[in-house]
């Protein structure tokens, strides 16, 4: 990875990080008006993503990026914005709202009731454990980087642009 990559990515990765962290509250909220925003900035940080990326190609790279390059700062910058986004996390479900996460581990264990999927004791114990604040935060750092790479997979073909082969 170039320096000039993880230098840029973590320069901007804050503004990842607050809209990450701004989509979580918004969701965690029992108001369904104020929920369904969240929708709305996991759009808006899907084309955040994109514009960081071309003007990132832009200004370090003169307009031309490999694919490899466009991926891994998009990575970074949604890797490090959900670091941000679940220290926040593990504060809200410690300090602020020490009940949000035994309410969602309840409509959890409801729906699988609802399915008329039976739970042993071992799946309950794991669930009773991803339920807990910093395994919770670990989680969400772990499917976010599934999500990094899924959003950096596709941007960045879209961001990518070869040196024509005409230039020298």
């Amino acid at each position: 990875m170039q320096p000039r990559i993880l230098k840029s990515a973590l320069y901007n990765f804050h503004i990842i990080g607050l809209m990450l962290t701004l989509k979580f509250i918004l969701s965690a909220q029992k108001n369904n008006i104020l929920a369904s925003f969240a929708i709305i900035i996991s759009v808006f940080i899907i084309f955040v993503l994109y514009k960081m990326a071309v003007h990132f190609c832009e200004t370090e790279f003169n307009g031309i990026i490999k694919y490899g390059q466009a991926f891994s700062y998009i990575f970074l910058l949604y890797f490090f914005g959900s670091i941000v986004s679940s220290i926040v996390i593990f504060i809200y479900t410690s300090f602020i709202d020490t009940n949000f996460l035994g309410m969602t581990l309840e409509q959890v264990l409801k729906m699988y009731d609802d399915m008329k999927i039976p739970l042993d004791d071992k799946m309950s114990k794991i669930l009773d454990t991803i339920y807990k604040p910093t395994t919770y935060s670990f989680v969400n750092v772990f499917f976010s980087m599934i999500i990094a790479a899924f959003w950096g997979l596709i941007l960045a073909a879209f961001v990518k642009k070869e040196k024509s082969i005409f230039e020298k």
